[in-house]
């Protein structure tokens, strides 16, 4: 059922099928740089760098099938749905920033260096730098900050702002998100669940061994 449905939705919505196509391509083009970070960062930098960024902005923007994610899929189906190298490279932004806040207050992190990972980033991703920009972005973001839970809220506006150039059109729809309590309630949740399950995966790798 669910490949009838992505075979519809490529006929009646080509541009973001494009969009999709587009996406997992920057997703498989990640996978392979992070092969190329040094061993001891590898598989790491591999699900922060590549996977998450990944199925988190799929779920939220594309393929959300929970009642919650209605207002983030409608935004996006509703947009110009264009550069998904650069909603990829955000998204690996907002993770990697996660990953060094974990890195800075987790004790079983603290065999993993900020410096070491963003060398490799740089040295071996074509988008190393956009990553690491967008990542200073959101930690700023989070210095000037009232409520730590509303950072992922900011990574929505971030993602909007490329997809609706027009403020005209982009701050009435940020309000209505904002206003819609549940949603927002349930993407903070569904941030925790993703970082929680990032850590769980790195539980059975490199950290417990």
């Amino acid at each position: 059922m669910n490949v009838i449905r992505r075979f519809i939705g490529r006929l009646l919505f080509p541009r973001k099928s494009k969009f999709t196509n587009n996406l997992q391509d920057s997703y498989l083009e990640a996978v392979g740089e992070t092969l190329q970070f040094d061993t001891s960062i590898k598989d790491l930098s591999a699900g922060w760098i590549a996977v998450c960024p990944y199925t988190y902005f799929s779920e939220l923007f594309l393929f959300g099938n929970e009642k919650w994610t209605y207002p983030f899929v409608r935004a996006f189906d509703r947009s110009n749905i264009v550069d998904a190298q650069g909603c990829y490279c955000l998204t690996q932004g907002f993770f990697l920033r996660n990953l060094f806040k974990i890195i800075s207050r987790d004790e079983k992190y603290r065999i993993y260096s900020q410096e070491n990972i963003s060398h490799n980033i740089r040295s071996n991703m074509r988008f190393g730098s956009t990553i690491l920009a967008f990542s200073d972005y959101f930690q700023k973001t989070i210095d000037e900050m009232v409520l730590c839970e509303d950072l992922a809220m900011c990574y929505v506006e971030k993602v909007l702002e490329i997809q609706y150039p027009g403020r005209n059109i982009l701050e009435p729809l940020l309000s209505s998100i904002w206003t819609d309590t549940e949603a927002v309630w349930c993407l903070n949740l569904f941030t925790t669940e993703t970082v929680k399950r990032a850590k769980s995966i790195d539980s059975q790798s490199a950290l417990d061994s």
